[in-house]
This record gives C-alpha cells, sequence and structure tokens, in this order.
C-alpha cells in the first residue's frame, strides 16, 4: 500500500512516517466508524466495485476531521481482484458548515413560528364579533407586539446574511458609507427606542465631542440591540461609557445582573445563542452586533463584570 504525501498531512503526520497497511488505514477512523468502512470495503472487494462513504478521522493529537473517500477494485483477465485504489477528501468544514445551515434553518423557523402563531390566533379571536371590549385589547395588543416581534426578526435574519463576512460586495458597500458619528448622541437615540422599565436606571456617560468611525444608523441599531440586551438578561442598572485611547475609541456598556453562565460563552455571539429567554428576544441581537462591529472595522467582546454583571466593550477606530 502506498499514501499520497497529502494523505499523511490529512492524517495529522509527516510524510513516511508511518507505514502504509490496511489495517493502519482502518485504524485511523473514529472506533464507531471503523466496521462502516470495512465492511464498505469488504463488500466492494467481493463485489469487485467501488466504494463511496464519508468517515470520522482521529488524528494523533485528537483532532476529529471528517473524510471523504472513495476508492475501486481492480480485476485481471478472469475477474479476479488484483487491487484497489482510492482517493480522500479533508471534509471537515464543508460538514460543520452544514450541521450550522441546518441548525440555523431551524432556529430560524422556530423563532419565525412562535410569533406567527400568536397573530394567527389573535386574528381568530378578533373576528369573533362577540368580543368584549377588554378582551378585544387584550388580543390586539397581543397582535401588535408580536407583529412588531416578527418584523425585528424578519430585519436581523436579513443583517445576519447581509452582514456575513463572505459577501464582499455589501461589506464593501457599508465600509464605503463609514464616516464620523457623534457617539453621545447616537447612544441616547438608541437609548429613547428601548426605554428601561420603571425600576431601571440608565447612566450614560460620553463626552460630546467623542465620535467614531461607523454608519449613523447601523450603530445606533447595534446599542439599541446591546441595551435591549441588558435589560432582558441584566440588571436593573445599565450604564455606557466611552473613554479615548491611543487611536481608538474604547466604549463600555455594563450591567449588574448575574452575568453570563459560562457554559454560554463560547456561543455568546453566535446566531440564535442559548442564553436565549423564552418570549423575550430572538436570540440574534447580539449576533447582529458582532457582524456590524466588523464591519465597522472594530471589535466587540465580553467579559464578566466586577462584583458582578456584565460588561460588553466596544473598540471602535477615533474619528
Amino acid at each position: 500500500m502506498t499514501w499520497s504525501d497529502e494523505f499523511y498531512r490529512i492524517r495529522g503526520v509527516e510524510p513516511g512516517t508511518l507505514e502504509p497497511t490496511y489495517d493502519a488505514v482502518i485504524s485511523l477512523y473514529h472506533p464507531d466508524d471503523r466496521d462502516m468502512v470495512a465492511e464498505a470495503v469488504q463488500r466492494a472487494i467481493a463485489e469487485r466495485g467501488s466504494w463511496v462513504l464519508d468517515a470520522r478521522l482521529v488524528r494523533p493529537d485528537g483532532d476529529v476531521r471528517w473524510l471523504h473517500s472513495l476508492g475501486r477494485v481492480i480485476v485481471d483477465e478472469n475477474g479476479e481482484p488484483q487491487s484497489c485504489f482510492g482517493l480522500a477528501i479533508d471534509i471537515t468544514e464543508r460538514r460543520h458548515s452544514d450541521q450550522f445551515l441546518r441548525e440555523f434553518i431551524g432556529n430560524a423557523a422556530h423563532a419565525l413560528g412562535t410569533p406567527a402563531a400568536v397573530i394567527l390566533q389573535s386574528a381568530h379571536v378578533l373576528a369573533d364579533s362577540t368580543l368584549s371590549v377588554a378582551n378585544r385589547e387584550l388580543a390586539m395588543g397581543a397582535l401588535i407586539r408580536q407583529s412588531k416581534r416578527l418584523h425585528d426578526l424578519s430585519i436581523n435574519l436579513f443583517d445576519l446574511v447581509a452582514l456575513d463576512k463572505d459577501a464582499p460586495s455589501v461589506m464593501l458597500g457599508l465600509s464605503m458609507l463609514l464616516g464620523p458619528v457623534p457617539l453621545a448622541d447616537t447612544v441616547r437615540r438608541a437609548a429613547a427606542a428601548s426605554p428601561p422599565a420603571k425600576d431601571a436606571t440608565l447612566t450614560i456617560d460620553i463626552a460630546a465631542d467623542i465620535a467614531v468611525l461607523a454608519e449613523p444608523i447601523e450603530l445606533e441599531r447595534a446599542f439599541v440591540h446591546l441595551l435591549a440586551n441588558a435589560q432582558v438578561h441584566g440588571g436593573p442598572n445599565v450604564s455606557v461609557t466611552a473613554s479615548r485611547r491611543a487611536d481608538e475609541v474604547i466604549v463600555e456598556v455594563r450591567d449588574d445582573g448575574p452575568g453570563v453562565p459560562n457554559e454560554y460563552l463560547p456561543d455568546l455571539f453566535a446566531p440564535f445563542a442559548k442564553r436565549r429567554v423564552a418570549g423575550q428576544g430572538s436570540g440574534l441581537g447580539l449576533a447582529v452586533v458582532h457582524r456590524l462591529m466588523e464591519a465597522f472595522g472594530g471589535a466587540i467582546s465580553y467579559r464578566r463584570a466586577e462584583p458582578h454583571g456584565s460588561l460588553f466593550t466596544l473598540r471602535f477606530s477615533a474619528d
């Protein structure tokens, strides 16, 4: 048996450092996939045919890769198997992308379906001519709230697609619109669009002359998401501060809530993050902010505030 140098590299070892044998090939695979691989190869030999399969490969360092492999059995003039040849392709990234897409579509369908169901139910209730005024007002209120939720969700989904880093034309178009934006006024407008509850406070401490490189409408939307996130998941007291450091502006959005549980941190800025509260938000806000900050040429990060709470730090290029 011979292996190409590239197969050694896919395996995670230097070319020529492992003797290529049939048993060595089978041992490369994940224990749960070895029987499947062996059966496919043996069936191809018995039937004088070929095999095509996807299976997991385990590297010496424990890294698991997905391998797409295909092979064919070569027979002699009497139809007896003499040898096999085949190829293998590392498809790990494609598998991860496919899995992410399936999960994203499922989450999006669920998120869209919930308000849609309430809207449909409210419409049926409102169609009842015998409905009392009080019940009609309740149904109308639910209809308006869920319609707004559905509208906001559809915009956020569009933003996530449009702002994808693999959509260069969109990102380039947004980058051409970037310019100096007064920060304090933008945060105040965002606060007006997402006012705190009666027992909550919002403190904005930003000098009037601080400006950041951004697009005005999208920057305001980013802070609407951040303030709404603080109100839903954080504590009652929220603050937004800004300071200049060298050639950048550092903005901190802080709340005094319980903070983000450690198990949620790896996916904090992913669409439909796990920390979504049932019936509140869509799980898309922080993902949209993350994409917007990338489009602005900046960044957003999270750390636990002291003594408790959440602290989101945004880094912008200064005007």
